[in-house]
């Protein structure tokens, strides 16, 4: 067993939308245009609603509304709407699996959260196309639900040993699979074709001084990964900072100091998003 040949046949069992699949295929064939993806995505209510207050939301900070899924597109270009529609419709994709293993309401809150946190950091340290972070941050943990999937009692023996402690869940991972829910998440990304820099952040999250690339961006998901895994357990904002590798400080520019003074921020921040990728479509269209 590998992580491999765990994702190998993951879209047996997780059922993405159709209109998501098309999209993912258009973005890899040589030839589309953004209105052919539009066109495609209009064809999904749930997919279109959400695009579109994700792209008129915070995240993207526009100074006009975004009122059709074509100019969607075009502002947030054909990668990053791919992206997103990969996010969000994983929320709704990954079913079945057993809620003694994880609570996925709670599971998808703190990969939000990071994703939001992430973009925020991106954003402080200039970090060039810092909105492509929101979707390295909320799925840098996938890989927990592809085991917890195909896994279940697998699983249940790590979440005996950890208790459910995330801080070293990794160890336990190896030492009852032979590797971890990281390098199961860097084989989903590859298994998605998505790009390289999320392959990087799923496969490095806890271990950022070990990327062979994209350090910087794997740093920032690190760091805003802490933070909110912190904030959902409990913790104080110095208690969130231990968990932090120094290299993360080192690739970003950031300090304990600095981001601890914007935390609050970050938390007000991510609760629209939450919102929007949580709640049922119907909430969303009518706002």
């Amino acid at each position: 067993m590998t992580p491999e040949t765990l994702v190998e046949n993951i879209d047996r069992l997780v059922s993405f939308p159709d209109v998501c699949i098309k999209v993912n295929r258009m973005v890899e064939s040589p030839n589309y245009s953004a209105s052919q993806m539009a066109k495609i995505l209009s064809q999904d209510v749930d997919i279109s609603a959400r695009l579109l207050r994700l792209v008129n939301s915070a995240l993207f900070g526009l100074q006009s509304k975004v009122d059709t899924i074509s100019r969607a597109v075009a502002v947030a270009g054909s990668d990053e709407v791919r992206s997103l529609v990969m996010a969000t419709t994983a929320v709704r994709s990954f079913t079945g699996i057993p809620a003694e293993l994880v609570n996925m309401e709670d599971f998808w809150r703190q990969s939000i959260m990071t994703g939001v946190m992430s973009q925020l950091l991106a954003e402080h340290t200039r970090t060039l196309h810092s909105e492509r972070l929101f979707v390295m941050g909320m799925l840098h943990d996938v890989g927990r639900l592809v085991i917890n999937l195909t896994q279940p009692e697998k699983a249940r023996e790590v979440l005996l040993v950890t208790g459910g402690d995330d801080w070293v869940s990794a160890e336990a991972e190896n030492e009852s699979l032979g590797f971890n829910h990281m390098d199961v998440g860097a084989a989903l990304m590859r298994a998605w074709g998505m790009p390289d820099g999320l392959e990087m952040v799923a496969g490095y999250h806890h271990r950022p001084a070990e990327a062979p690339e994209y350090r910087r961006d794997v740093s920032l998901v690190h760091i805003a990964w802490a933070v909110a895994r912190g904030e959902l357990a409990g913790f104080s904002v110095e208690e969130m900072m231990w968990a932090i590798d120094p290299t993360a400080w080192e690739e970003t520019g950031l300090s304990a100091q600095a981001v601890t003074l914007f935390v609050e921020e970050m938390l007000t921040k991510s609760t629209e998003t939450i919102d929007l990728i949580l709640s049922p479509v119907s909430r969303i269209v009518s706002k």
